[in-house]
């Protein structure tokens, strides 16, 4: 039997983790969660206090107000020595981290410290050591390319046998100064890997200079995150699913889970945790009718609890989301980006046509389900054209849907998106102010002020050169993710704020080592 410390730096959905110890697990290994400080939000003015992550996300929340994602204290003393106690308290074979490009930095200090103090082997895995696996290799002894529920498993299996481990595929290392580039193993069979361990038991969480045990994590509150399904059946440039495509082909990287497995896992969550809601944070749940009839039956009878997803304007269909709704939904979230089809065509490569967008908002409204969408904002190929075609476009959006902030587009290594950007010498053209305003008047279309005031608002010279005047008719909160009532706005620290998806694109859940449902 091995031991294995997997650690998630910054807690976030924290399915890498927990999938990868419920794969150990079952295996026969012996494993410790460790969570690592917690990312806070701030306003903009104020993120110079804290430490900030690269490719930090903006959030554009209430009345255009700006709010830095992914600030932090920074690692104290005495949160260095709570760790390394526990640490050796739990003697590892081998230390995993769960990682995005985000979060690359800080996992360096933080490797460097535990290997100053502790000869154990230190793998690196998720989104961000799958992009940047060279420099990962810099800092981690190893580095899991791709997803690695099979590799980890047999990495400690190897380990607890004194056995070399040099050619597992996938695995990435150093040998003789060499960097031994091990090709990437099969993507598994969804229905092959564990349910995520989720025990409070083998559960530790560090921050602020103490350390609680026993612990589900408490930034999900009383929701259970799952995922159905891995990969998309679309290509937006945005986003890392559009890599993932490219490394292992689209249609390899688009697989689900049985609803067997789907249903036994959260029938066990129910039973385990205090959960009241659940969140399926896979990149567009809405596909595959058939599957979905499936679910909805043996979701109603089995599990009963309201739940929340993401749908896509083309997959949105009047029978599925009564489907759905009867089986539970209550809360959904389309990703819409742009109101500009050329953005849409030329810059994201997501060419949905408005019409299509038009109709799937009408159709949950009137299905009576709380719809939210998702906006990018500040794209270096915007024109002020642009930013009134999308104003133009949410004028006519039905106002039942609902939006929790705009993100700040951010362009992370490799994605199409950021090699666009830098072959075209891309640059943001429009300044804050302007933004500013266009982001008032974003804000205005979702209010219940007359389609003809709001467009009457929108070509107002008075209003363009004092964007303050359109404040008082703007809520000083937007609404809550989801419907629970433990959710706060982004008016200070947040608990529980929607995936990154939804407000910060190119958010998706990391594959492999422990991962975060954070952009990558």
């Amino acid at each position: 039997m091995a031991r294995v410390a997997l650690m998630k730096l910054f807690t976030g959905l924290n399915l890498g983790v927990s999938q990868l110890s419920g794969d150990l697990q079952r295996a026969g290994h012996d494993t410790r969660i460790i969570y690592f400080k917690d990312f806070l939000v701030v306003p903009v003015a104020e993120a110079h206090r804290y430490q900030v992550t690269e490719y930090a996300g903006v959030n554009v929340s209430a009345r255009a107000e700006e709010f830095v994602w992914n600030c932090y204290t920074p690692f104290s003393e005495r949160e260095y020595e709570l760790l390394l106690d526990e640490l050796r308290a739990f003697r590892p074979d081998l230390i995993g981290f769960s990682l995005t490009a985000l979060t690359l930095k800080p996992a360096a200090e933080v490797t460097a410290r535990i290997k100053r103090v502790l000869d154990v082997p230190v793998i690196w895995g998720g989104a961000g050591p799958t992009l940047e696996p060279e420099w990962c290799l810099d800092h981690a002894d190893l580095v899991c390319h791709g997803e690695g529920e099979e590799l980890i498993v047999e990495l400690a299996k190897r380990l607890d046998a004194g056995a070399d481990y040099a050619e597992i595929r996938g695995l990435w290392l150093r040998r003789n100064g060499t960097v031994v580039r091990n090709p990437d193993a099969p993507l598994p069979d969804l229905d092959s890997i564990a349910i995520p361990d989720f025990e409070p038991a083998r559960t530790v969480h560090i921050n602020d200079d103490r350390i609680r045990r026993d612990v589900y994590p408490h930034n999900l509150g009383h929701q259970y995150a799952i995922m159905t399904q891995r990969g998309c059946p679309f290509s937006c440039s945005f986003c890392i699913e559009s890599v993932y495509q490219d490394m292992w082909g689209k249609k390899n990287s688009l697989r689900r889970r049985s609803v067997d497995v789907v249903i036994e896992e959260l029938v066990r969550a129910k039973q385990r945790h205090d959960i009241r809601q659940v969140m399926f944070y896979d990149d567009v749940f809405t596909v595959n009718p058939r599957w979905l009839r499936e679910f909805a039956s043996r979701y109603k009878a089995e599990v009963g609890l309201p739940f929340w997803c993401y749908t896509y304007p083309t997959t949105t269909n009047r029978e599925d989301i009564l489907l759905l709704k009867d089986a539970g939904l209550r809360s959904i979230t389309m990703g819409i980006q742009s109101g500009s089809e050329e953005i849409l065509r030329s810059d994201f490569n997501r060419p949905v046509v408005q019409s299509k967008t038009y109709h799937a908002a009408r159709i949950i409204a009137e299905c009576g389900v709380t719809g939210f969408f998702d906006l990018i904002t500040k794209v270096e190929f915007e024109q002020e054209r642009h930013l009134r075609q999308t104003f133009d476009f949410l004028v006519d959006l039905p106002v039942e849907m609902q939006s929790v902030g705009f993100g700040a587009m951010t362009s992370f290594p490799n994605y199409g998106y950021t090699r666009k950007v830098e072959s075209e010498g891309a640059a943001l053209t429009i300044g804050d102010d302007l933004y500013r305003y266009y982001h008032k008047l974003y804000l205005l279309t979702r209010t219940t002020l007359p389609r003809p005031i709001v467009k009457a608002i929108g070509g107002s010279r008075l209003f363009r050169r004092f964007p303050r005047l359109i404040d008082p008719l703007l809520p000083k909160q937007l609404p809550a993710f989801f419907m629970s009532d433990e959710q706060d706005d982004l008016s200070g620290e947040v608990l529980n704020l929607p995936h990154a998806t939804a407000v910060i694109p190119g958010g998706k859940l990391d594959r492999g080592l422990p991962g975060d449902a954070a952009h990558a």
